[in-house]
């Protein structure tokens, strides 16, 4: 029966679309998470720098040339991480897109499986309905 075909086609693709939208789903957690943690650890970067400041009172050179290193380094440090918040931002629009996108098509094969379900339903009462009509007899003529 065509529309038991077609209803068992659209449930394929639904099953297909709810796995592309979980996966969506969580590609874009994983991008707010990632985008999370990279303005965390530039933050905490920024702040070692500022507290790591040169103390007032007697230091050596050795002592200010290693501070000037670490300080550089934490400087790095939150320049990239910043550099991949801004990548783990442009990401999540991707993701949220691809989300939005595997929803609507989700939502969209719901749809042409409620409609192929009561399709398939209308197709089947059509038939039991015909199994109860008697049978038409050939007419004889009279002579």
């Amino acid at each position: 029966m065509r529309e038991a075909r077609r209803l068992a086609l659209i449930a394929r693709q639904r099953l297909i679309a709810d796995v592309a939208r979980k996966q969506a789903l969580r590609g874009l957690a994983e991008t707010l998470e990632a985008e999370a943690r990279s303005h965390a650890l530039a933050e905490r970067s920024r702040r070692l720098v500022a507290a790591s400041a040169p103390r007032a009172g007697e230091t050596s050179g050795a002592a200010l040339q290693g501070r000037a290193a670490f300080t550089a380094g934490l400087a790095q440090i939150a320049a990239h991480a910043e550099g991949g918040a801004q990548d783990a931002r442009r990401q999540s629009a991707w993701a949220t897109e691809a989300l939005a996108l595997a929803e609507t098509r989700a939502r969209r094969l719901a749809e042409l499986e409620t409609e192929a379900r009561a399709a398939l339903d209308a197709a089947k009462e059509r038939r039991e309905q015909g199994h109860g009509l008697p049978l038409a007899r050939k007419l004889q003529s009279l002579e």
